[in-house]
């Protein structure tokens, strides 16, 4: 991915460079980063006004919040692009239309997300590894309606069983990758948010 976005191949036997390029990973880049949109599109990851439309989505329903677009020409013959999403509105200012779409979706994920800080994290929730493809999802039922077809009267259908038993390794394994080593105890002076930045439940737009 690096190489995508710098336009430049690392050279594995390179020695290291103590000084950290801040372009080369997602995880280094902030959120409202006006360079996102171009990463984007060098990696195939979704834009920031998708990311958005994505978020909104899974949390809310499309069609439960309404955004609003605007366009102004400010008195220094700038362009400011407005963008409202529910009670919370993003002012940029820009090139053109397409650009402050992209730099107002950032900044509105910003102020839904206030605990996330990186473009890489926002990935990891909306972006193209965040769920399975449809064509993957058609596979699967296609792969379902193969094993269904194996099935012999009067007798259990081996090749389902054997199928439900592979998926349930696979979500053992999965818990497994994410549980918990412990409770973390702050300390008495540090007041940490009572809620997660990624439950939009907890946000009123």
């Amino acid at each position: 991915m690096k190489d995508k976005i710098t336009g430049i191949k690392q050279d594995k036997n390179a020695p290291k460079s103590n000084h950290k390029d801040l372009s080369v990973s997602f995880d280094d880049i902030k959120i409202q980063d006006p360079r996102v949109a171009e990463f984007c599109n060098k990696t195939t990851e979704p834009s920031p006004h998708a990311i958005l439309l994505t978020c909104l989505q899974r949390n809310f329903g499309l069609g439960d919040v309404q955004i609003n677009y605007e366009i102004n020409r400010t008195k220094n013959k700038k362009n400011e692009f407005t963008m409202t999403v529910g009670k919370h509105t993003a002012k940029v200012l820009c090139k053109n239309k397409r650009e402050g779409k992209q730099l107002a979706s950032q900044a509105i994920l910003q102020i839904l997300h206030p605990h996330i800080k990186t473009w890489g994290s926002l990935l990891r929730l909306y972006g193209n590894n965040s769920i399975k493809t449809s064509k993957e999802k058609k596979l699967e039922e296609q792969e379902i309606t193969v094993l269904q077809s194996k099935a012999a009267i009067n007798q259990p259908n081996y090749a389902i069983l054997d199928k439900l038993k592979e998926e349930m390794l696979k979500l053992a394994e999965k818990n497994k990758s994410v549980m918990s080593r412990g409770t973390f105890v702050p300390p008495s002076d540090v007041d940490l948010p009572s809620s997660s930045g990624s439950n939009l439940n907890n946000v009123e737009l």
